[in-house]
């Protein structure tokens, strides 16, 4: 029973298994597949928090908007660990967590090889906003898209989940400290990710 209790709590705090080089290793190649993966089938994680399905784009654009997303998080969360803890930190601790962290967006990104999300979103701005051309969709479009839909949402919370796990643990913080500062931090990454990638877009593309 014990094993099984602490199986479950590594679906939302795996390192106290896996953290330092092995994450850090880990979670890069989990930022090069994304970034692989969103180049193949055109979905844009343009945003620590943020993934849609855009125009076709090089690869090395899908990377960077990955390594922006990571580094943008850690460069931000880093000097609140070292300020509010008061335990020995290390930098590749928190490098790797937040980089493995990020390994839910691999499976939400799989998502834009579907074919339903696109012709219900064309469908919809055509009805209600007459934008585009009509589409022909089926209630299964509508079915899969909402399945996707949620997909996507669930592996959106279940990042957030291991990116504070992963900040707490590495940097030892708990109860007021962590949740505040973790919150703040990610607010400041995101909107500094969302203005990073909407001015090098205009740059790079």
């Amino acid at each position: 029973m014990e094993k099984l209790l602490k199986d479950r709590k590594s679906i939302y705090n795996p390192f106290i298994y896996v953290a330092g080089e092995k994450a850090l290793a880990a979670g890069l190649v989990i930022i090069v597949a994304s970034a692989f993966v969103g180049y193949l089938n055109n979905t844009w994680l343009d945003g620590v928090l943020d993934m849609h399905y855009g125009p076709r784009a090089p690869f090395y654009w899908h990377l960077f908007m990955g390594l922006v997303n990571w580094l943008l998080l850690l460069i931000i969360l880093t000097p609140l660990a070292y300020t509010l803890s008061r335990s020995r930190i290390r930098f590749v601790d928190l490098a790797g967590t937040l980089a493995l962290a990020r390994f839910p967006m691999l499976i939400a990104i799989i998502t834009g090889f579907l074919n339903a999300p696109d012709r219900v979103a064309q469908h919809l701005m055509y009805v209600y906003l007459e934008v585009g051309d009509p589409v022909p969709v089926s209630i299964f479009d509508f079915i899969i898209t909402i399945i996707a839909g949620t997909l996507v949402l669930l592996m959106i919370v279940w990042m957030v989940a291991l990116m504070y796990n992963g900040y707490r643990w590495s940097a030892n913080l708990r109860g007021t400290r962590s949740g505040i500062s973790f919150t703040v931090g990610f607010v400041v990454a995101y909107v500094l990710s969302k203005v990073v990638i909407g001015q090098m877009a205009g740059v790079l593309l």
